[in-house]
């Protein structure tokens, strides 16, 4: 088969000829194809035994900019929100 990189290591156009001597993943390196299926199972946020909820609300534009500028302000909302709810 000939090589699919130049010298320069830049691939050239593969043919239909180039794919009869492609062998599945599977048979090359099986371990790597389950590896993959396992981060394809693990992919997104891990599971948290109360987990955040995202919800929709209109605020004024100034207090947006404010709590935008602010370093995690997600969880200084959160946490002004809870101190409220406890009053």
């Amino acid at each position: 088969m000939k090589h699919l990189t130049d010298k320069d290591g830049k691939v050239r156009e593969i043919k239909s000829t180039d794919m009869k001597g492609f062998q599945p993943a599977r048979d090359v390196d099986p371990g790597m194809v389950n590896e993959m299926k396992t981060l394809k199972s693990q992919r997104g946020r891990p599971s948290v035994e109360t987990p955040k909820i995202h919800i929709g609300m209109r605020l004024d534009a100034d207090v947006v900019a404010w709590l935008r500028s602010q370093k995690g302000y997600n969880a200084l909302v959160n946490e002004a929100l809870r101190e409220k709810m406890t009053d």
